[in-house]
């Protein structure tokens, strides 16, 4: 039985995320001939066309795109499997910080496949916000920590742009002559960045809950009590966005990043800042 091969695998996959081949290229550090020589041994293994033309672009086919999805899932478990043999020492703890906002984020997503890339290291992950989480980095009580970089001050490195939205429970309306019920957390900017954009706008509110941490003010917002402005990221099944109010508000954003302790240069630290980062790079490239 013919098999597939890795390399040509992961040049498919990073066409898809860069969005052409000569991006591609340069990701997988290859001439832009040779990419197009893989995806060419790819079709010919596969026995079906992966891509068409539409004028000077290549798209991927249903063929194409089936195959996308096998390739992913067998690059993760193949890096999974290499990680495990190649990193047979690192072990030990992590401890890991991430801001409130990002809790759900990180857990259901950015943290999938660690602990079968790294067998042996145990994570220790505190929530808090990204002011606390960021002194406690810098204290060495925390490795690293993921948090909002409120100004260029913070010692961290951007990662990604979060869009902020208003986000309410589902199967509830809110009129717009009436005062929206809002909730805000307690010494979080977004708070004050709310009311400063309800203010603007001459759209009367009140404020029904000021959370003690964004775990309290999700409950508001999906049990219907209060509408909220937080981080897309955030919005869970149980949210929609208050589309008037969106489509109404001027466009607001928070860089974010990771933060690392002094001096950090433990392999299993700086394994997980890769890993991190590498999910974000995937993000973006895929958002681009």
């Amino acid at each position: 039985m013919t098999n597939f091969d890795i390399d040509q695998l992961r040049t498919l996959v990073a066409i898809v995320d860069c969005g052409n081949f000569a991006a591609a290229a340069n990701s997988v550090h290859r001439t832009q001939s040779a990419v197009s020589m893989q995806m060419k041994k790819l079709e010919e293994v596969s026995g079906v066309a992966l891509f068409q033309k539409q004028g000077r672009r290549h798209v991927l086919t249903s063929h194409g795109m089936t195959l996308v999805s096998y390739a992913r899932q067998m690059l993760v478990l193949n890096d999974e499997a290499m990680a495990h043999f190649h990193s047979p020492e690192m072990n030990g703890i992590v401890k890991l910080g991430v801001c409130d906002d990002y809790v759900n984020l990180v857990f259901r997503r950015i943290l999938t496949g660690f602990s079968e890339r790294y067998p042996n290291l145990q994570l220790s992950v505190q929530s808090n916000s990204s002011q606390r989480l960021l002194k406690q980095v810098l204290d060495g009580r925390l490795d690293l920590a993921l948090i909002n970089i409120h100004d260029q001050s913070y010692p961290a490195t951007q990662l990604f742009t979060e869009k902020l939205v208003w986000a309410k429970a589902k199967h509830i309306t809110y009129c717009k002559d009436r005062p929206l019920p809002l909730a805000i957390e307690v010494e979080c900017r977004w708070g004050r960045l709310a009311m400063d954009i309800l203010d603007r706008a001459s759209i009367p509110y009140q404020v029904v809950l000021s959370a003690a941490d964004f775990h309290g003010l999700n409950a508001a917002i999906e049990s219907g009590m209060a509408v909220s402005l937080i981080a897309a990221c955030s919005v869970t099944e149980d949210m929609d966005l208050l589309e008037w109010l969106n489509s109404n508000s001027v466009e607001t954003s928070i860089a974010s990043g990771l933060s690392l302790k002094p001096g950090a240069s433990e392999p299993a630290v700086l394994a997980l800042a890769d890993y991190i980062t590498e999910w974000y790079m995937r993000r973006n490239q895929s958002a681009a």
